[in-house]
């Protein structure tokens, strides 16, 4: 063996690990090499199956390759960590001085970093399996040998978890004390005990499709050896709101209850979109499940579900067939008034024309005269036609062809549903036809009318052939209204929505230069006084004692910040507190413009009385009422506001385009109540944009809302009208093992203005 040189370093970590190079362990000198054969197709950097394995169990092998190699070069190269402490030959020496190099290169702190984070996984498995630095895990599994082993490469510049995989088994051989070591085995598949690697990959692809995020599926044994699946992942439920996940699958009957299950689900939202529209829902523990219709649904109440939806459709379809005949019956009905209304309207038009060819010469005037004044022959009659409507009302309507069972396959369910789309799709074809029928005879009605009267009108002069030829030859252009029908003008406008997350950069800069244009520096410093903890002073103005607190307590912040006002007010920077060559940055741009303070904004000094700082927020609120009154059509957008249950929803309120910040700002409470208001176009609502926040005497001030998304409601004006109520869980990670959900109670209101 060559001589170690003398380093204290390597000598303290060789201590801290237990292993005296002089007298090297039997069970590393006589640690033989693994048979192994990997998988041929495999991504060695997925991990699929965690295991508690015991630190006895475990080979340790070195290779001179890095982590990125591929499997079958690095196991080639692969020799016991024998070769590297016991050198026999000038390459195990070069072995050596690479594993004194790489102890060297390794921290004890991070050794003991490590020990924790295994200290706490020997309790608990983290909410999403997979556990920060688990890549430096490199453990496999040979199945001819049935046995574990490390393989570490030595290129590699993170050895920490070998060399503390080193010092446990060390401390093993010296204590028997056994401990175990919660880790990813590479290149290990699905055991196929509880689901198929197909049916795997379906349950990826079903997860998927609800969550709208690819999930992880871990095969995962606990400390006893105990099998489950786990699924973890992230999904949205609510707007953009995400939340994490994680179902745990402990048994074969479970696994395939739960694939049967989503199965299911995926068949019906993919063959049947629209009658079926399942919605995630998180539960307290965070485990992902599933609603219908506002109704939880699961694997155990799915039959009775698809039961009552079976029955529904067969109903709907008895509903549908006799709408299809009744309709069919109308349109033959309406068909033959409106032949005999068309061949009315053709004679009448034959007649108008014929007058209108025979006024053009002196003999034709004579010659229609003289024929206006015979008997008019009646108008022919459509021949009749036989209609099938007592034939067809006394159609009986089947519903035979649906046998009524205990329960029904999804089979049952995409074949009726089927029926009833197609069921519907004629009679939404003949719903459409009857009423262009109705248009049609309308129209023909009013074009009969106008006929009439344009013919009445030419028969009020065949009395004397004098006064026909008097008629006739005015130059007067008398029009045949062709009688078109008025088209509904009840058009619903469609406004453009916004997302703020999408559309931040766009409606911020939007929002911001409009109310540059029409707000003045009154108005903004006192919207930006709404946006502090003086808003709830502004609602209490008439609550003496709410005011005295608040005064008392800006005297103590002027006294505190040392403001530059002496007691005659007078402060020789007015409201320039720094030169215009100073540089700030909001969202990464620069700008020279000064940033207000509400103590300057309010005046305040050590000798104002309670009078005249009330005084000055009813201006305060004077500008506001004015600004909002100002307002013209800006964005449509929701906003969202969290209050305690002792709170109401009135006078002004502060509200936040963006949902998630809302929820982070709100009390640590297990349960929220939010409130959600839908802005229109024409919705009156000041917004917090860079123009509120900042004066802008220097012109640099970028426009937009970059330092937050809130606005400001004046309530009085409206009548709040509830639209909608939803009430779902949201679960967040706290660190790599806890999670905490939040139950979220919502309330949807349309404003109506006053």
């Amino acid at each position: 063996m060559p001589k170690v040189t003398n380093d204290d370093e390597i000598t303290k970590k060789l201590k801290y690990i237990g292993l005296d190079l002089e007298n090297i362990p039997e069970f590393l000198i006589n640690s033989s090499n693994i048979d192994y054969r990997p998988l041929k197709v495999y991504d060695e950097n997925i991990y699929r199956v965690y295991k508690y394995i015991p630190i006895s169990k475990i080979k340790i092998l070195l290779t001179p390759k890095n982590r990125l190699n591929s499997i079958n070069e690095k196991y080639s190269e692969a020799s016991t960590l024998k070769n590297y402490l016991k050198p026999e030959n000038e390459n195990d020496n070069e072995k050596f001085i690479t594993f004194l190099k790489m102890l060297k290169e390794t921290k004890i702190e991070e050794i003991e970093k490590l020990a924790k984070i295994q200290e706490r996984l020997n309790k608990n498995i983290p909410f999403k399996v997979k556990f920060e630095e688990n890549y430096l895990w490199q453990i496999y599994y040979s199945d001819v040998n049935d046995i574990y082993f490390m393989l570490v490469p030595t290129e590699d510049l993170e050895y920490d978890s070998f060399f503390y995989l080193l010092k446990k088994q060390i401390e093993y051989h010296k204590t028997k004390k056994e401990q175990m070591i919660f880790v990813p085995i590479v290149y290990e598949n699905y055991s196929g005990q509880f689901l198929k690697n197909s049916e795997i990959q379906d349950l990826e692809k079903y997860m998927c499709f609800f969550t709208k995020e690819w999930p992880n599926i871990y095969e995962v044994y606990d400390a006893d050896g105990n099998r489950s699946l786990q699924i973890t992942g992230e999904t949205v439920v609510y707007e953009d709101l995400i939340s994490v996940y994680k179902n745990k699958l402990e048994s074969k009957e479970e696994a395939l209850k739960f694939y049967k299950f989503l199965k299911a689900m995926f068949i019906l939202s993919t063959k049947l979109q629209y009658h079926y529209k399942f919605t995630v829902k998180i539960d307290k523990k965070g485990t992902l499940g599933f609603s219908l219709n506002n109704k939880e649904i699961t694997y155990e109440n799915m039959f009775t579900i698809f039961t009552e939806d079976y029955k529904e459709a067969v109903d709907e379809i008895s509903s549908l067939k006799k709408e299809k005949n009744d309709l069919e019956i109308k349109i033959e009905e309406l068909s033959i008034v409106l032949e005999k209304k068309d061949r009315e309207y053709l004679a009448k038009e034959k007649q108008i024309a014929t007058y209108l060819e025979c006024k053009k010469t002196f003999l034709g005037k004579i010659k229609y005269f003289f024929k206006l004044k015979k008997k008019k022959q009646d108008i022919e009659e459509p021949k009749n036609v036989e209609t099938k409507e007592e034939e067809r009302r006394k159609e009986e309507i089947s519903t035979s062809n649906f046998v009524i069972r205990e329960f029904y396959t999804i089979e049952d369910i995409v074949k009726i549903y089927k029926e009833v789309d197609m069921l519907l799709e004629k009679v939404k074809d003949l719903r459409l036809d009857y009423k262009a029928l109705e248009n049609r005879t309308e129209s023909i009605d009013i074009k009969i009318k106008n006929a009439d009267l344009y013919i009445e009108e030419i028969d009020k002069h065949e009395k004397s052939i004098f006064d026909f030829w008097k008629f006739a030859n005015k130059d007067e252009r008398l029009m045949l209204n062709q009688g078109n029908i008025a088209q509904n003008e009840n058009k619903k406008v469609i406004e453009k929505v916004y997302n703020y997350n999408e559309d931040r950069e766009e409606i911020g800069e939007a929002i911001d230069k409009i109310q540059r244009s029409y707000l003045s520096k009154e108005d903004t410093d006192s919207i930006y006084i709404a946006g502090t903890e003086l808003l709830k002073v502004l609602n209490n103005i008439d609550n003496d004692e709410i005011i005295e607190n608040s005064l008392k307590e800006l005297k103590e912040e002027l006294e505190n910040n040392r403001i530059l006002f002496n007691e005659d007010k007078i402060d020789i920077f007015g409201e320039t507190t720094s030169d215009n060559t100073k540089v700030k940055t909001l969202s990464y741009k620069k700008h020279r413009e000064t940033k207000k303070d509400k103590l300057k904004i309010l005046e305040i000094t050590q000798d104002m009385e309670v009078e005249e700082y009330k005084n000055k927020l009813k201006s305060i609120i004077d500008n506001i009422r004015s600004a909002i009154d100002k307002t013209n059509k800006l964005v449509s957008i929701s906003a969202y506001i969290v209050l305690n249950k002792k709170e109401k929803l009135d006078g002004f309120r502060v509200f936040n385009l963006n949902l998630e910040n809302v929820l982070e700002e709100a009390e640590d409470n297990k349960k929220i109540v939010l409130y959600k208001v839908k802005l229109k176009g024409a919705t009156r609502v000041l917004y917090f944009s860079n123009i509120i926040y900042y004066d802008n005497y220097n012109k640099t001030l970028q426009a937009g809302m970059d330092i937050n998304a809130k606005c400001l409601l004046s309530l009085e004006k409206y009548r709040m009208r509830e639209v909608g109520k939803e009430n779902f869980r949201i679960s967040k990670l706290i660190d790599e093992f806890e999670i905490k959900t939040k139950e979220i109670s919502l309330y949807e209101y349309e404003l109506i203005e006053k």
